[in-house]
């Protein structure tokens, strides 16, 4: 080979290789909100990692993640550092502040905790007004509860933090997941019995939300959105949510799709 085509060669192998790293899209995954995103045993993983994933690959994008808690995930999606951060919930205090895709990846309701001995039922956040919530510090609950200043929250780092609040009387009630409190328990079994549902928030959608900052960030959104779409029509969308829902408590989860 003359030196004129190993030269070629060798700068076709870097057009190459830059194309195929610019088909790789880097995203924010929060750290601790299992099992949609969590850090278990030093390995990031959770049902919105596997969405999140299945929905780029459709339309030919790979993804890399960024862990780190979940406050500067957004921060670094606001400043348009990080493209894109999940999971969020959208509520008027954030609205205007990045880019939502349509349609949600899927839907959740917050649960109400209190205490064991607590004789509260079917509460709605309305009920909550002048009472103490601990909720983890950034996080979202969807809007019938975040637009409620009537509230009193008390802020932790994270949800085992709001629960050991909750025990020590320093708060009245806590809000979470169902799933992510079963996991919680399973790793912290000396929680078991000593908390009880007490009542519901009104079901909200989970976002990726998209930085206003970043020149890519309304390619990569359009390009979410119809890998979104894809895999909610061919079912992988589902079965993602029913893989972790029989690898985890057994069952099939609720239906994700409405």
């Amino acid at each position: 080979m003359s030196w004129k085509a190993r030269l070629f060669s060798a700068w076709l192998a870097v057009a190459i290789g830059g194309g195929a790293a610019a088909q790789t899209v880097t995203i924010g995954a929060e750290d601790d909100w299992f099992p949609y995103s969590g850090l278990i045993d030093g390995k990031v993983q959770g049902i919105t990692l596997d969405v999140v994933r299945a929905a780029y690959a459709v339309v030919g994008l790979e993804v890399r993640y960024e862990v780190m808690p979940y406050a500067r995930c957004l921060a670094q999606t606001r400043a348009g550092i990080l493209v894109a951060c999940f999971n969020t919930l959208r509520n008027a205090a954030i609205e205007d502040e990045y880019l939502w895709h349509k349609p949600a990846m899927f839907p959740v309701q917050y649960k109400i905790y209190a205490r064991a001995e607590s004789i509260e039922q079917n509460l709605k956040p309305k009920d909550l007004e002048g009472r103490r919530v601990a909720v983890t510090h950034a996080y979202e609950y969807g809007a019938e509860f975040d637009d409620n200043s009537r509230i009193q929250r008390v802020y932790s780092p994270r949800d085992e933090s709001n629960f050991r609040m909750l025990l020590l009387g320093r708060a009245d009630f806590t809000l979470a997941l169902e799933i992510n409190t079963r996991m919680l328990i399973q790793r912290r079994p000396d929680l078991a019995g000593r908390i009880k549902m007490v009542g519901a928030v009104a079901e909200s959608g989970v976002y990726m939300a998209f930085s206003r900052a970043h020149a890519d960030a309304p390619r990569l959104m359009a390009r979410f959105e119809e890998g979104l779409r894809i895999i909610g029509k061919n079912g992988r969308l589902q079965a993602i949510h029913d893989e972790w829902w029989l690898r985890l408590v057994g069952s099939k989860a609720d239906p994700v799709l409405r």
